[in-house]
């Protein structure tokens, strides 16, 4: 195999110039967003798809997702909340399984074509949703007086349907910030906890993805290529978290929030249509 086959998901037609320019910048956002917020695929997953294509977007996200989740695990391992984890770690297996079927159900029949339209709506609707969570996260924190304590059952359900989204659109974990948030956890206390569940969950929904072709050696070279840039995002994250306020933190959560909300919707309306724009 050449080594043109490594880097060609990162120059797509029409606008290989594009692609290559907002995935070299998705790549470093992943870094960023996960070192600095514990999350970010809300907004990667629909810009990297944006970039190179459904099935090319969601498998380059998937594997960059692996060592940067590590570089965030390393910087955040003095703060693990071992009674947070506990109970996500099982739940990553459980909604890996399941997201595994549905992720099945959308790429098993129909032609190519219909198969990148479903898997990029599913990423834009998904992206949309934990836009508006997040935008009204105060609001639902509040919501019948607050949550209270956090609880073993309750953050196994809520992990559970993170690992489901994460597999099919990697993306979810307002999700499960939303979920801290009203339990009145502070950044300092789920971030940590957060990235060694996704690190776990990202590395095992390489099973389903290797085993149903979403994920090949083309676009998983494209992704090492990409690395090197999530590596400076993941260490321009870190900086960010040192010095960032609850304020500062959300404010940027919003920002990127925007960010995934645009590019949802150009999804939504159609990759092929926008690029023909240009």
């Amino acid at each position: 195999m050449s080594f043109e086959a490594f880097y060609s998901p990162l120059i797509q037609p029409p606008l290989p110039w594009f692609s290559l320019v907002l995935a070299v910048f998705t790549a470093w956002l992943m870094g960023f967003s996960r070192s600095g917020l514990g999350a970010g695929g809300f907004v990667v997953s629909p810009l990297m798809v944006l970039a190179l294509g459904a099935s090319d977007g969601l498998a380059v996200i998937a594997v960059i997702m692996i060592p940067a989740g590590c570089l965030g695990c390393w910087q955040h391992r003095k703060n693990v909340d071992r009674k947070l984890l506990t109970p996500l770690i099982p739940a990553a297996f459980v909604g890996t399984a399941l997201g595994a079927l549905i992720l099945w159900a959308l790429i098993a029949s129909g032609e190519e074509a219909a198969v990148h339209e479903r898997m990029e709506y599913v990423v834009a609707g998904l992206s949309l949703l934990y836009v508006a969570l997040v935008s009204f996260r105060d609001k639902i924190a509040k919501l019948g007086g607050g949550g209270g304590p956090t609880t073993s059952k309750g953050v196994f359900a809520v992990g559970s349907l993170l690992a489901l989204s994460q597999t099919v659109a990697n993306s979810g974990s307002p999700l499960i910030t939303v979920y801290f948030v009203r339990h009145g956890l502070e950044k300092k206390q789920f971030v940590a906890a957060q990235n060694f569940f996704l690190l776990i969950q990202n590395t095992i929904k390489l099973i389903p993805f290797l085993a149903l072709g979403v994920l090949h050696i083309g676009n998983a070279g494209a992704a090492l290529i990409l690395f090197p840039i999530t590596m400076l995002g993941s260490w321009n994250g870190k900086q960010f978290n040192r010095v960032s306020t609850d304020k500062s933190f959300f404010t940027l959560y919003i920002v990127l929030l925007v960010l995934g909300f645009f590019s949802s919707v150009i999804l939504l309306w159609g990759r092929s249509d926008f690029l023909a724009l240009f």
